[in-house]
């Protein structure tokens, strides 16, 4: 007598961005969970690499009531707005062992108390450097102030016949990043800790100004940085056109990797500090979560929860660092020695990724974003005064924010 065994297969399908190695590192982690659960097929849309096309994306799907995408990868500060189409997790807290994530993360995905995502990798931003230009221009350190990387840059960089600093100067999310840390870094915010806005101080439009003449005054940055996103900014890098770039964690494996012109000629510290005894380093905290469609039927859910359980367990979370370069959110992954030799600066740089600070913590933050984006990207390309920028960005916040 033959006995047939028939699966049920389910299908779910979950979205993934493409910078770096992440895409081809997803597939491979795809594959061996489809190989451990047969009954579950996986079909991924990739996504823009614009985080805030991505944005755009989901606001379709979800105010549309789009059963797919069943997994949504969600940037960091997206579930405060996301909140009400994600499936609550709050009940599955054991499941994901939450408590094993650093405690930041999970601060991230949760909204009034409820679990609406599970965190996947975290970033900060960093200062990648040539290491060996640094050294045969006679430098023994890299630079901990801004006053030291245009000194340096500007040296470097006219001897050199390349660029001198590199970042993500775009009008989109990734601005709001950059824009953010120089605004930490002289000592100030947009937004105080009861949500007030005080962007309009001496301090925030010098912050802006370091930003315009590091392209038109210092000339360390190219012009064409007002259209850079992460990819750019990494491939001048990698390609040995440029003395620094700001940039994530993920750029490491690329800058390394076999085929990189610069293997092995890199080196990663935090970002430099502004002036005063107020000029500290800061870092954007950056990272992307895992959510699940409140639209997908039960079996999709059930589903979708097994396989964000696997892509964040330990093993997966070790296998993503070593080979796209993002960093774990288990704090058990930082101390693998494997980590440590395929990624050493996130083990020495742990303390930048715990303590980075995050974008303004506001429901209205994608119109804040954009206006962010909007006037800062207006003082980088010329068309108004860093002093009429952070006045114009003063005025528009505090009508979005009713004060």
């Amino acid at each position: 007598m033959v006995s047939l065994m028939v699966f049920s297969i389910t299908t779910i399908t979950m979205t993934s961005g493409g910078v770096g190695k992440e895409l081809e590192v997803l597939y491979a982690q795809l594959k061996e969970f489809m190989k451990e659960n047969p009954d579950i097929v996986v079909t991924v849309i990739p996504m823009p690499d614009s985080s805030t096309e991505r944005h755009d994306l989901y606001v379709t799907y979800l105010a549309a009531g789009e059963t797919d995408p069943d997994v949504l990868m969600l940037d960091v500060i997206w579930p405060p707005e996301f909140a009400p189409f994600l499936e609550d997790l709050t009940k599955d807290y054991d499941y994901f062992e939450l408590d094993k994530f650093l405690p930041g993360t999970v601060k991230s995905v949760t909204v009034n108390g409820r679990i609406v995502a599970i965190p996947w990798f975290t970033d900060a931003g960093l200062l990648y450097y040539r290491k060996d230009l640094l050294e045969k221009y006679g430098y023994k350190n890299p630079p901990k102030t801004w006053d030291e990387l245009v000194e340096m840059a500007s040296k470097i960089s006219k001897a050199e016949g390349i660029h001198g600093f590199v970042w993500q100067g775009a009008r989109y999310e990734g601005l709001v990043c950059d824009f953010m840390e120089y605004v930490w870094s002289f000592g100030t915010d947009v937004l105080d800790d009861k949500g007030k806005v005080i962007i309009n101080n001496p301090k925030a439009v010098e912050a802006l100004q370091l930003m315009v003449d590091l392209i038109y005054k210092y000339k360390i940055s190219p012009e064409g940085v007002t259209t850079y996103m992460e990819e750019d900014a990494r491939r001048i890098f990698q390609n040995g056109e440029a003395v620094f770039m700001r940039n994530w964690p993920y750029a490491w494996s690329l800058v390394n990797s076999d085929e990189s012109p610069i293997k092995g000629k890199v080196g990663v510290v935090p970002l430099p500090k502004g002036p005063g005894e107020e000029g500290r380093h800061a870092a954007t905290l950056g990272g992307w979560n895992l959510g699940i469609n409140i639209f997908s039927s039960k079996k999709e859910k059930e589903a979708a929860k097994k396989l964000i359980k696997f892509l964040t367990s330990y093993n997966q979370q070790l296998y993503k660092a070593e080979n796209a370069g993002q960093n774990p959110t288990l704090k058990a992954v930082y101390n693998d020695p494997k980590l440590k030799e395929a990624a050493p600066f996130m083990v020495e740089l742990f303390d930048v990724f715990i303590n980075a600070l995050p974008r303004p913590r506001t429901a209205n933050y994608a119109e804040v974003s954009d206006a962010i984006q909007r006037y800062v990207h207006a003082a980088l390309t010329k068309q108004m005064t860093p002093e009429k920028a952070i006045a114009g960005l003063e005025k528009e916040l505090k009508l979005l924010l009713g004060q």
